[in-house]
């Protein structure tokens, strides 16, 4: 039998990683892809995806996500998002469009003047990690308290 949170972190990677390979088009066809700033806008995606793997999470098991079991949930979730995108880029770089990499190469940040495919799938990978990371610890905080908000029930207005 099949680990369901596995298949759960596996279907919301995959599609975060559809979303990202999706915005990646809509910035080359519209023509911001030499925008590298644009890129934190990943960060967002990403954030949808594990966001939505988390309350899908809570709702087949409990409403307290405990800390490291939610912690790895999120964090696999994006792995399973990240490295085929990173894996996506690098194809895309080297078979696609080389000569878009080489237009690239004033825009890098982090890699310098001798930018290849291979260093755009690493850096893809590690900022993506990093982001998943941080919206894994974000996103817990609110989840693992449950909700418990007040409600009618509990609610003493004399207090």
């Amino acid at each position: 039998m099949k680990n369901p949170i596995t298949q759960l972190e596996l279907k919301f990677g995959l599609t975060t990683c559809a979303f990202l390979i999706l915005f990646f088009f809509v910035m080359k066809y519209l023509g911001f892809i030499q925008i590298v700033e644009l890129r934190c806008l990943n960060f967002f995606i990403l954030f949808a995806g594990v966001n939505m793997a988390y309350r899908s999470y809570r709702k087949q098991t409990e409403l307290n996500v405990e800390y490291f079991e939610g912690f790895f949930f999120g964090f696999f979730t994006t792995l399973f998002a990240i490295i085929p995108f990173g894996l996506f880029v690098f194809l895309y770089f080297r078979e696609v469009d080389p000569n878009l990499i080489n237009s690239l190469k004033s825009n890098s940040l982090f890699m310098g003047v001798e930018i290849t495919a291979e260093k755009a799938a690493v850096t893809t990978i590690i900022e993506g990690t990093v982001s998943g990371v941080l919206i894994s610890y974000i996103l817990l905080q609110y989840y693992r308290s449950g909700f418990r908000n007040q409600t009618k029930e509990n609610f003493n207005p004399e207090i």
